[in-house]
């Protein structure tokens, strides 16, 4: 008779326990998700897959600190992941737009061509658009997302920065998130 699947935490709580096989099980559970948060996040395949082995090597060090009374091992583990993908693009930011910058001049200069000139438009329609949606948010979700994800900061730094309760923060977050993406859609 073969034994029950473990779900998440359980695979967690014993990798917090050293357990190799419940982290082999874990990963392979949860990298396809984490991976795609993080090349959502990053807009960098190689980055990405660097971002998600730091991410696991930190999680594997974390395990033992995880509870499942507070919350859920996927979430738990999407916040690692999320910090250090903040962590990378801080990195790289400085460096990403410059190397950027320069190349969609030199696309501008040198291509001449319309398809340049499409994807300049294209990506200037479409932050348009994200700003419009922003503006349509109710003001204390679009400070929130603003802060949260234009300017990299956590849920935890926004909270004691504005003397917020965390739970406050993220429910106003989420809810922005969904709002946006339903403008964004066309909804109103």
């Amino acid at each position: 008779m073969s034994q029950p699947e473990l779900n998440d935490e359980e695979l967690l709580q014993r990798a917090g326990r050293r357990d190799v096989r419940a982290f082999e099980q874990l990963y392979d559970r949860l990298a396809p998700r984490l991976h795609g948060l993080l090349r959502q996040m990053l807009h960098d395949e190689r980055e990405a897959e660097e971002v998600l082995q730091d991410s696991f090597v930190q999680l594997w060090d974390r395990a033992p600190s995880f509870d499942p009374a507070r919350s859920q091992a996927f979430t738990w583990a999407a916040m690692i992941f999320r910090h250090k993908a903040i962590d990378r693009m801080r990195m790289l930011g400085r460096r990403n737009r410059l190397v950027e910058s320069a190349a969609l001049e030199h696309s501008v200069l040198d291509a001449g061509s319309d398809a340049a000139a499409d994807a300049e438009l294209e990506t200037s329609e479409r932050a348009a658009a994200v700003r419009e949606a922003l503006r349509e948010l109710p003001k204390d979700q679009r400070q929130l997302i603003e802060f949260a994800f234009l300017k990299g900061l956590t849920h935890h730094v926004l909270a004691e920065s504005l003397n917020l309760p965390l739970g406050t923060v993220k429910t106003h977050i989420r809810l922005g998130l969904l709002r946006l993406c339903d403008l964004l859609k066309g909804g109103r």
